[in-house]
């Protein structure tokens, strides 16, 4: 008798530490499962964070896509080309130039800035009928006035827009050139413009 309440016993505590066995198993496969799953939600934010490339300049700061780079055959001491890398020799290639300027409004005067750089447009396409002029106004992702003038060439189907980030009595031109069309240059040229901060 004594010998079958043993082997009971024995059984029981057997099914008791296999079970818990089990649980401590199954504990360590999820712990594992949620640490691997962080770890590729990690790599992911790291490569998507990488995608871009900080520039500096004397004038401020702003990214560019890994892919752009800085066409140094057309930039200057004081404005940027940068073109999709591999079209560096092309000789139209779709392309977005950057550069500082300075105009006597103060930043609490930003609409008559926006007026002159309209007058100023108006009077280059005078009596070209193949062209056409859009502007408008909004904020960038760092709270800068931006002012928008699309010109678009019907003729030669060439569209150049005109971001203008505007600051007291100064401005940036980041200047987008397509031959044709482009989502990827328009959506660099407004990642440029909503990334840029002026320098301190």
């Amino acid at each position: 008798m004594k010998k079958k309440i043993l082997i009971i016993i024995t059984i029981i505590i057997a099914i008791i530490i296999i079970g818990i066995g089990y649980f401590i198993v199954q504990d360590f496969k999820q712990e594992e499962k949620l640490k691997n799953e962080l770890e590729e939600t990690s790599n992911i934010v790291n490569v998507e964070n990488n995608n871009n490339n900080t520039v500096n300049k004397s004038f401020g700061s702003y990214e560019v896509p890994e892919n752009w780079v800085e066409s140094k055959e057309h930039s200057t001491n004081s404005k940027f080309f940068y073109v999709l890398e591999g079209q560096e020799q092309e000789a139209q290639p779709n392309n977005i130039s950057i550069n500082s300027g300075t105009n006597k409004y103060a930043e609490t005067e930003h609409e008559k800035f926006k007026t002159a750089i309209l007058n100023q447009l108006s009077m280059q396409i005078a009596g070209k009928e193949d062209i056409e002029i859009k502007a408008n106004g909004s904020d960038t992702n760092n709270g800068y006035i931006v002012y928008t003038f699309i010109i678009k060439e019907t003729t030669d189907n060439i569209t150049t827009t005109q971001y203008y980030i505007v600051g007291d009595y100064k401005y940036i031109l980041i200047h987008e050139t397509v031959f044709g069309e482009s989502e990827e240059t328009d959506d660099v040229a407004k990642s440029i413009v909503d990334s840029f901060k002026w320098k301190d």
